[in-house]
């Protein structure tokens, strides 16, 4: 740190005041000479716009002709006006003195036009019915059908029609006249002419970009609907595929088809109020249909979940449900009133969404936890759906003069959200709670079952033969191939103490857990069977006493074959496939499958083994295998292939049809004689 003196710091301080003082006149001379601050003039610096919000005159009914199609009277510029009444521009007629007014009215305004370069436009509030505009007696344009139709527009969004082509050196007045149809269907509950305010007048270009705006702010107010149609429909697509995956779980199915209706319904709405798509009896149709696609899609899901036995008035309920579309076009030829036609349909879907309210209350207060965790989520949405109509019914019919009354956009910074569709949210994040609860519990039962599967197949492997029922003289070999974890298929081989060897296969019908503990009936009856005598006759007869009552609309079928050591084969067939010696199929006779009469009546037939000759036995599995794959899908692998392959070891059989086609459990087994033949003789 430098020590400064008294005089040093002196002379440091006049320099600083020196230094500060030269930077201070160079800054100053590098500025400019100020000049005065811009102003501002409200008065003549403005957006060449007008709003047109105000009185308007207004007269009921339409005027006379004055030439041609297009031209008449009232829309003549000339024409004095000032004895019609005044009207408000934001509000309909029917809300200034024109209650339930139909038909024609007319509206006149005159625009004072400075002088100026540009052409101007005119931009008109929405008017919920078909209307001309007239510029000077001129039709500049339309919007809806006219001459009138009884369909009304549903064009409610801002319109720009020209109000002069170019500029002009001196200022001008124009004239308006706007001529107005109002559809009878809708004058009891929608008032007829403008009813908002947002009427401009001035400069084409800017008019442009305030019609933009318009659209901007409209578009936000159904946001709502565009994001709930998008999350609805993404999310039933998701549980549709789980249907696909699944569908033996047809809830799934039900609980997609009401989210797809439901984001189909805001689209549809989305689509109306945007673009005026479809036509208002068309939309009504098709707003109707999947309304009650919804219903009916609730109605059989909680049937599903909550194991609701529907009877015949319930099914009447889903009649009813499908039928109340229809009503919504009886106005169409002019038979009833769209009031009258929603009533019905209200009416029609009321008794379904009252019995889904009753079987949830039912089962919740049975304790049941879905109907706990779904009922208070249903009971808003639903209920609010049936209230929100049952307010459009009464404003369509003239009871109450705010039929939307209860679906009031909430705020939701920086978009509004509507009550209906806040509590449709509300139902779908607790239906998809409910369904991964569903879910976890299914994959939990599945889980077990699948354990239960596998000590099942380990216990079905415990019963085929192994090395210790290998007997000396045979070369025995066997494969089993279950189409599912376990099946129906069997076989056994049996020493019996002489050097002999007693063989029974078969195949109970069907596949699965209730074919295996069949399977595990018939084995124990074998081996018990067996301990008294190796007579294949004696063999079917006992098993087909244990089978007697037990098929359930099943069969059985068994082929018990006694070898001797000196290879002397005795065979009984109850309905099984013949087995197959050195290629060729043994010609024996058959009988009835086990389990269908009492007292059947079974042959014997006998054959001599050789040395080396091979005998195979298979299930039907293996002739019935399908090709899964062209030329030919669905071929059988026949008898002809199998009498080919027989002759080939026992996997290399089963592989064939495996690799072919399973449908069905395959049992093969090969049973080659190497032992020594014993003479027969004959007496």
């Amino acid at each position: 740190m430098p020590n400064f003196s008294g005089c040093g710091l002196r002379w440091f301080a006049w320099v600083t005041v020196l230094a500060v003082a030269c930077a201070g006149g160079l800054a100053a001379h590098s500025l400019p000479a100020q000049s005065p601050a811009q102003s501002f003039d409200l008065t003549t610096d403005r957006e060449p716009l007008v709003s047109l919000d105000g009185a308007w005159h207004f007269h009921a009914g339409d005027s006379p002709a004055s030439g041609t199609a297009q031209e008449y009277l009232w829309a003549d510029p000339a024409l004095d006006d000032s004895a019609w009444p005044l009207l408000q521009s934001d509000r309909p007629w029917s809300a200034q003195g024109y209650p339930g007014m139909a038909g024609y009215g007319w509206y006149r305004f005159a625009v004072h036009i400075p002088a100026g370069p540009n052409p101007t436009s005119l931009m008109l509030a929405p008017i919920v019915t078909s209307f001309q505009v007239f510029v000077d007696g001129r039709l500049v344009g339309h919007s809806g059908q006219m001459p009138p139709t009884i369909i009304p527009n549903t064009r409610i969004t801002h319109e720009v029609f020209p109000l002069t082509s170019a500029g002009s050196s001196a200022p001008r007045t124009v004239h308006v006249a706007i001529r107005v149809w109002h559809s009878p269907i809708w004058a009891s509950y929608v008032g007829g002419g403008p009813y908002e305010g947002g009427n401009l007048a001035g400069d084409k270009a800017f008019v442009a970009v305030e019609k933009e705006h318009e659209q901007l702010a409209r578009n936000a107010r159904f946001v709502d609907y565009y994001s709930y149609s998008i999350a609805a429909g993404l999310i039933g697509l998701a549980i549709l595929c789980l249907f696909l995956i699944r569908k033996a779980e047809r809830e799934y199915l039900w609980f997609a088809v009401m989210l797809l209706s439901q984001a189909a319904d805001s689209a549809l709405n989305v689509s109306k109020e945007i673009y005026a798509l479809p036509p208002v009896p068309v939309f009504d149709l098709i707003d109707g249909t999947l309304a009650a696609l919804n219903i009916f899609a609730a109605f059989c899901f909680f049937s599903l979940v909550l194991n609701a036995r529907l009877r015949r008035s319930h099914r009447f309920y889903l009649l009813l449900v499908a039928l109340s579309p229809l009503p919504n076009v009886f106005y169409w030829p002019g038979w009833t009133s769209p009031g009258t036609g929603a009533i019905i349909q209200l009416l029609m879907l009321l008794p379904a969404a009252i019995w889904i309210f009753w079987i949830l209350g039912k089962r919740a207060l049975a304790g049941n936890l879905d109907a706990q965790l779904l009922l208070l989520p249903t009971l808003l949405d639903v209920g609010f759906y049936v209230a929100d109509n049952a307010a459009i019914v009464l404003g369509q019919i003239g009871w109450t003069h705010a039929p939307r009354a209860l679906d009031v956009p909430l705020p939701l910074p920086p978009f509004s959200v509507r009550t209906g569709i806040l509590l449709h949210l509300i139902f779908l994040l607790a239906m998809c709670v409910f369904l991964i609860l569903r879910f976890t519990r299914a994959r939990r039962r599945e889980a077990q079952l699948a354990a239960e599967l596998e000590a099942a197949r380990e216990v079905q492997q415990v019963l085929l033969p192994d090395q210790l029922d290998q007997c000396s003289g045979f070369v025995v070999e066997c494969v089993y191939l279950p189409a599912q974890e376990v099946g129906g298929d069997f076989f056994q081989q049996i020493g019996d103490g002489k050097g002999g060897m007693l063989i029974v296969v078969g195949d109970v019908s069907g596949k699965g857990l209730p074919a295996a503990m069949l399977v595990s009936v018939l084995v124990g009856a074998i081996r018990a069977e067996a301990a008294h005598s190796c007579d294949p006759i004696a063999i079917l007869d006992s098993l087909n006493q244990r089978m007697l009552g037990r098929s359930h609309g099943g069969f059985t079928t068994c082929l018990a074959a006694h070898i001797t050591a000196g290879g002397l084969l005795t065979m009984a067939n109850a309905g099984h496939l013949s087995p197959y010696l050195n290629g060729a199929e043994v010609d024996i006779p058959g009988a009835l499958p086990l389990g269908i009469i009492a007292e059947p009546e079974y042959e014997c037939s006998q054959l001599q083994l050789r040395p080396g000759d091979r005998l195979t036995f298979v299930s039907d599995g293996v002739v019935e295998a399908q090709a899964k794959y062209l030329p030919t899908p669905g071929e059988l692998f026949g008898f002809d292939l199998t009498r080919a392959v027989s002759v080939f070891p026992a996997q290399r059989i089963a592989d064939a049809a495996s690799g072919f086609g399973q449908t069905d459990d395959i049992t093969v087994v090969t049973v080659e004689f190497s032992g020594t033949a014993v003479p027969t003789t004959t007496s």
